[in-house]
Parts: C-alpha cells; sequence; structure tokens
C-alpha cells in the first residue's frame, strides 16, 4: 500500500512539473471531446501498447477512448476515471510509464542466422578495448567470400558481418563502429550541397578519410519533389523543417534520430523540436526518416501492433551502443535468396545488436553500405547504385 501512495505522489509531482506542456489543456480530456489533443492523447496511448492501430484513428473522445485510458490508469496506478486529468497525462509522458503487456498474437521474428561467423584470429596486437598497440599503418582485413570486413588502427575500430538465413530467405549486414575518443558519424553530402545527386562510390571520392558510409535520410529526394523532408540539421546549419505533426502510421513517419556534439544519438518524434532548438540542445546534425527501431533501450510497442504488420523491403539503419559506440545494419532484398525485411524484425535486430537509439533509414533501391571504397550488398561485378544526396560517414581518426 506504501509502495503505491508513493507513486501516486511521485506521479503527482510530476503533473505539476510537466503542466506547463499541456498549458493548452485547459481540463481533463474526456468523453466526446474532439480535437488535435484527443489525437495525440490516442497517439501516446498507441506509443506505449495501448491501442493497436492509430491509422485510422479519429479526433473523438469515444467510449472505446475512456476503456484504454482505464487500462493505462489501471497499469500506472491511477483512479480508474476513464478521463485524460493532469496526472494520467502526466504519468503517459513520463519515462516511468508502464507499457501495455505485449500482445499474445504479436508477430515472433527470428533473428539468429544460419551460421556464426568467427573474425581471423591472426589479429596484430591489441589492447583490452581491442584497439591496436603499434601506431603504424592500420590493420585491414577484407573477406567477401567469408563475409567478414575489419578495420583496426589505435583509435579505430570497424567490424562487419554479412549473415544469411535460408529458411527466411534473409541476407544482412552487421556493421560495428568504437573510437577510442573523441569522434563520431558524421553527415557527407553529394555535390553542390546535396542537390546535384552522385552514386555512394562516387561521392566517397571526396571523403578519402571515410572507412565506412551508409545510406541517409535522402531528404533531398523529398524536397525536390515538394514533400515533407522532416527537421533536418547538417553540421551544425537548419537545412529544412518542413514536417508534419507526429504520426507514427505514416511511413516515412519523419522522426529524427539527432547526433549531439559529445557522439550521443537520440531519437525523437517528428515535431519534437524546432532545428534551432536541436543547435541549442548541442545537436549537430539530425536525420529525419523512421520509424524509430530502438528507443531508451527498448523495441517501441507499436511494433506489436496492425500498424507495422507491412511489407518486407531492404532497409538500413543507424544506432547508437553508447557514445563512440554505433551499429548499423543494412538489409539487401528484391533478389533471389533475400525478400528484405519487416520493421519488427529490424526493430528486434538492431536492439540485439546492442543499440540504444536507432532509426530506420532510407531503404529500398538507395540502401548501400560502402567499406573501403567497395558496395558490400551489391556484387564485385556490379558496384553501381541509385545516385543519393548524402550519405552518414565513419571516419578513421
Amino acid at each position: 500500500m506504501t509502495r503505491v501512495i508513493k507513486r501516486l505522489a511521485c506521479l503527482a509531482l510530476t503533473g505539476l512539473l510537466l503542466w506547463p506542456a499541456y498549458a493548452g489543456q485547459a481540463e481533463a480530456l474526456g468523453l466526446h471531446d474532439t480535437g488535435v489533443q484527443v489525437k495525440a492523447l490516442k497517439q501516446r496511448l498507441f506509443d506505449l501498447g495501448y491501442m493497436l492501430s492509430v491509422s485510422k484513428a479519429s479526433d473523438s473522445y469515444t467510449q472505446d477512448t475512456a476503456e484504454v485510458v482505464r487500462a493505462f490508469q489501471k497499469a500506472n496506478g491511477l483512479p480508474e476515471t476513464g478521463e485524460a486529468d493532469a496526472a494520467t497525462m502526466a504519468a503517459l509522458h513520463s519515462p516511468q510509464a508502464v507499457k501495455a503487456p505485449l500482445p499474445e498474437d504479436r508477430p515472433r521474428y527470428n533473428t539468429q542466422p544460419d551460421t556464426v561467423i568467427s573474425f581471423p584470429l591472426d589479429l596484430p596486437l591489441r589492447d583490452e578495448q581491442g584497439f591496436l598497440l603499434d601506431a603504424g599503418e592500420p590493420f585491414i582485413y577484407n573477406d567477401r567470400e567469408a563475409g567478414v570486413w575489419l578495420y583496426l588502427s589505435q583509435s579505430t575500430q570497424v567490424r562487419i558481418i554479412r549473415h544469411y538465413q535460408a529458411k527466411g530467405q534473409l541476407e544482412w549486414f552487421e556493421a560495428y563502429v568504437s573510437y577510442k575518443e573523441g569522434s563520431m558519424p558524421r553527415s557527407l553530402a553529394s555535390k553542390k550541397d546535396g542537390e546535384i545527386f552522385q552514386s555512394p562510390l562516387k561521392m566517397l571520392e571526396d571523403h578519402p578519410d571515410i572507412v565506412l558510409a551508409i545510406t541517409d535520410d535522402f531528404y533531398r529526394y523529398r524536397e525536390q519533389n515538394r514533400q515533407h523532408t522532416g527537421v533536418v540539421v547538417r553540421e551544425g546549419v537548419v537545412k529544412s523543417e518542413h514536417t508534419y505533426a507526429q504520426d507514427r502510421s505514416r511511413i516515412p513517419s519523419l522522426e529524427v534520430l539527432a547526433l549531439f556534439g559529445d557522439g550521443r544519438l537520440k531519437t525523437f518524434a517528428s515535431d519534437a523540436h524546432t532545428g534551432q532548438e536541436y543547435l541549442a540542445m548541442g545537436v549537430t546534425d539530425t536525420w529525419a526518416f523512421g520509424p524509430a527501431l530502438v528507443q531508451e533501450g527498448e523495441v517501441p510497442r507499436y511494433f506489436y501492433s496492425k500498424d507495422y504488420r507491412s511489407y518486407r523491403e531492404p532497409r538500413c539503419a543507424l544506432g547508437m551502443i553508447a557514445p563512440g559506440s554505433y551499429c548499423a545494419l543494412v538489409i539487401t532484398g528484391r533478389k533471389e535468396g533475400s525478400k528484405g525485411a519487416y520493421f519488427g524484425w529490424m526493430a528486434e535486430k538492431m536492439k540485439e545488436m546492442g543499440a540504444t537509439e536507432a532509426l530506420n533509414l532510407d531503404g529500398g533501391g538507395t540502401a548501400a553500405i560502402v567499406f573501403m571504397g567497395e558496395i558490400l550488398n551489391h556484387s564485385e561485378q556490379n558496384q553501381n547504385s541509385r545516385a543519393e544526396s548524402g550519405m552518414i560517414g565513419f571516419p578513421a581518426k
């Protein structure tokens, strides 16, 4: 009982602290209310797994909405009124919000490869963190047949493994990058600051220090086609802010992966901040695509909803394990032996790889992973790839 009282007191205090965020909501939301606040409420309940779909959700507070709110209130130790009052709204947006149980009929994804790939044993001398001890030339290992690629220096580690799953008809590349200190991924642009698209290999000719590069959000394509671009920041400059209200049923949802000056990566809702707000927070770059695959170390509940039981495609994602330690995932598709992946599979795989934050980037025929001037998800005989406006590069420090 004492524990429940303490939780309620904590939520009430949180409600007082967070109330300014809901300044436009003067009273509790309840039956027969309508408007954008109701839609935002449903979106958050969807995020936490209490609603199974928002793809056709109305802006009306119905009896069904009240029942879902009651379920949330019960799970979070709140009075089960069915109204979204200040305490309920604070609990909904609290990092401590209790999520709905995973649905019993959720998809079950097999993320395991058929064969475990081993790295070569005859590596140069390294320290306890795996970085080279010798200050000489970096160690580079490239075995396309085995599906293993390595780059090791005193300050940088890049490890890439190609995996197969015959039953699932799936091929994917897992990449891990670690820096000893003071380095992080960076934005690369094609000619004329991304206005003229280039193939990945041509683009990388102007960035000889890049060891690994993957496809980014390709926001210039949406810009040129008069589509919403999302909030895009590149190297401390706001490039675009043409986004829309958070709606994870959209593909792409234009959620944001933000890179901070200290090497952190964090995902945000599509309309969480303006470009200037990101800069004020210490963000140097943002990539807008989505959906977010991992947030605060968890696969978001909405991947187990009806809205995300979608289709298989070639895909690309970037995640952070910890500041200075990153992982990337590129999945091939539209070819014999690999049909591509579902978002849910991708999210579970990124978490399995150790990502605490991760975002889905542009995929389809654009998805590319380049190591030391070679596109790994294309054959050696065919290194052509769709022209792009930019990539995310990992430099050799």
